[in-house]
């Protein structure tokens, strides 16, 4: 699974992506994530599990929103194009930026 797709960097297989350790800065052009808010990200386009958007909330290891280069967990909401939610994963991020997943149970 190689999600989001941006134009800095490729996503290696079996991971989310890179996008908490990217030096880039979100909303740069090139970039799959927009900047909502300190440690909330929007990504538009279609996800893995059949959404069209999805919001990427990085969190501290006491559950506060972060900026994402700060980040040691992810969670993501996929949306449908009704904004209605279709999943949502769990992640930790690795020192070297990378996000290890876990869907939750439908």
């Amino acid at each position: 699974m190689k999600f989001p797709v941006c134009d800095f960097a490729d996503s290696e297989e079996g991971f989310y992506s890179q996008c908490a350790g990217c030096p880039i800065k979100a909303s740069t052009p090139g970039c799959a994530l927009e900047d909502v808010e300190d440690g909330t990200y929007m990504f538009t386009g279609e996800t893995p599990h059949g959404g069209v958007s999805a919001l990427f909330m990085f969190k501290d290891n006491e559950g506060r929103l972060v900026p994402k280069e700060d980040a040691v967990h992810v969670e993501i909401h996929e949306l449908d194009e009704l904004g209605h939610l279709v999943t949502i994963l769990y992640g930790m991020v690795n020192p070297e930026g990378m996000i290890y997943l876990k869907r939750s149970d439908s």
